[in-house]
């Protein structure tokens, strides 16, 4: 790899769960909308905790070792639900989310099975507003739960024309965001959430294809919010993946194409008991741009959601600025 790919790798692709916040507001509000519905549509009193949907995207599988800081503003607009069916909730149901994320991570020279060992945190900060056709409407602002994570980062290596580079990461979410179980908007999860992932990416001449694929599962809250009138309740699991192409126009600037799917792969419970039609689905699409130089990069990403089950749906518009504190060579 040249001195140029290296700075680039130690900025902008290598993230973990960068930008989270949004989705961490945007999904467990929704489910006050749920809470004045009739009782089969109760289902939505649990809702999966915000993960990475598309805060990650072209030549994510780059880093070498080093110190690096990230900060990422990002904007979540959703102007409608969708039941378990994918139709639209009737009347006027708006959410409106802004974060930014801080994100610092490492990458030592120590390996293990042949890659380097690596840690990170991220911790972000949430401002949330939200109308419902029901009536409820309420503004949060506060900090989302901390993520720690820890794994491996491979060196670059060639095959056929191109080079291969991939990253294994275990990422844990701590219950420490903003919450109350007498609020019911809150920001904080109130539980833990595991969401390992593996991030890989081919790069051939000037075009590359990237993928980070996580599994996410969730343990019980013991306290949820007091107006749903249950003792406790548990995210069902679920399957995410982000993909992206893209093609370097010139020196320093990419554009290209990214996307995510997720879809949950068991029910929800509430109270230990399995809530049937409860599975959330969600696919996002649209285009990106990368730019910049040495040891600061900008990227630009919008995403349009489609074929969205049991969440809300909406536009997410991120914008992410990264990094070197210092590089080392290897």
């Amino acid at each position: 790899m040249t001195d140029r790919k290296r700075i680039r790798g130690n900025l902008g692709r290598r993230i973990a769960s960068v930008a989270v916040a949004v989705r961490t507001a945007a999904l467990l509000i929704v489910g006050v909308f749920w809470a004045f519905a009739p009782p089969s549509l109760c289902f939505a009193q649990v809702q999966l905790p915000a993960v990475n949907l598309g805060e990650t995207n072209f030549e994510d599988g780059f880093a070498v070792p080093g110190w690096f800081i990230e900060e990422f503003p990002e904007s979540y607009v959703a102007g409608e639900l969708r039941d378990s069916h994918g139709n639209t909730v009737p009347g006027r149901n708006h959410l409106t989310t802004y974060s930014t994320t801080t994100h610092v991570a490492y990458i030592s020279k120590k390996r293990v099975l042949g890659g380097w060992l690596s840690g990170e945190v991220l911790q972000p900060l949430v401002d949330v507003d939200l109308e419902l056709a029901n009536g409820t409407s309420s503004r949060v602002r506060g900090f989302a739960d901390l993520i720690i994570g820890a794994g491996l980062q491979w060196a670059p290596q060639k095959i056929g024309n191109g080079v291969f580079v991939h990253r294994f990461i275990f990422d844990v979410d701590a219950p420490t965001g903003t919450y109350s179980d007498s609020r019911p908007v809150n920001i904080g999860n109130h539980f833990v959430v595991v969401n390992p992932y593996y991030a890989f990416t081919y790069e051939r001449k000037k075009l590359e294809l990237s993928a980070r694929l996580h599994y996410l599962w969730n343990s019980t809250n013991n306290d949820p919010y007091a107006g749903f009138g249950i003792r406790n309740m548990q995210p069902g699991q679920a399957f995410h993946v982000n993909y992206a192409t893209s093609y370097e126009v010139r020196k320093g600037v990419r554009l290209g194409f990214n996307g995510y799917w997720l879809q949950q792969v068991t029910d929800h419970r509430i109270n230990g008991i399995t809530v049937p039609n409860s599975l959330e689905r969600t696919i996002g699409l649209g285009p990106g741009l990368q730019f910049g130089g040495r040891d600061l990069w900008f990227h630009l990403n919008s995403y349009m959601e489609t074929d969205v089950r049991n969440r809300s749906s909406g536009i997410a518009v991120t914008f992410r600025i990264s990094k070197a504190l210092s590089t080392a060579e290897h």
